[in-house]
């Protein structure tokens, strides 16, 4: 099998920073063993909402971590709080995770959106379906917090068939919360989830 190089990107001066040399090299390894590449770049903005699609394997979850290293970006993402369990809730603490539970409403939209007007550098990765499981209906969350801290989303589209994450043009000025699904969902028909 032919080893695909991966161009990395120079993160733009906003973007907010996190890791060292050892986490980049780590990450590079990882995409290079994986066989996976990412296309387009991440926009230079210090807020936004990565919105990942199509969700589909605790694998999305390394890739995610593995780009961020390699990188040497510094984001937070959203996981079930089922997860935050000692020693490996302190580890997804320390890589950036939110715990959210979804059994019930907890003021998650509104605390977020808080976060987003107090901080001056923000990116967060939310995965619109909510679960790995094949599902007809995304959670809006994601949109709504968009519009409500008024912060462009980037569509990261995974692709297992091509082996490909690829950064869609940024959602940007867009404040209409079904208009952003649309254009998310739009993106993501060109993504393949993982089959098994």
């Amino acid at each position: 099998m032919k080893e695909i190089l991966v161009k990395w990107q120079v993160l733009g001066d906003k973007l907010p920073k996190g890791g060292n040399f050892l986490t980049r090299h780590m990450g590079r390894i990882i995409f290079r063993i994986l066989g996976w590449r990412v296309e387009g770049e991440f926009p230079n903005r210090g807020k936004a909402i990565v919105a990942l699609v199509p969700h589909s394997s605790n694998i999305d979850f390394f890739l995610t971590i593995a780009f961020l290293w390699a990188t040497g970006m510094k984001a937070s993402f959203l996981i079930k709080h089922t997860v935050f369990w000692y020693p490996l809730g302190n580890i997804i603490r320390a890589l950036g995770g939110i715990p959210v539970d979804r059994s019930q409403q907890n003021g998650l939209i509104s605390d977020v959106t808080r976060q987003f007007h107090e901080k001056s550098k923000m990116i967060l990765g939310i995965t619109p379906s909510g679960t790995r499981r094949p599902v007809n209906e995304w959670k809006d969350g994601f949109a709504r917090i968009a519009a409500a801290a008024k912060v462009p989303v980037v569509p990261a589209v995974l692709n297992y068939r091509t082996r490909t994450i690829r950064l869609a043009p940024l959602i940007e000025g867009v404040t209409e919360v079904r208009q952003i699904m649309n254009r998310v969902r739009a993106e993501a028909a060109s993504g393949m989830p993982r089959l098994a």
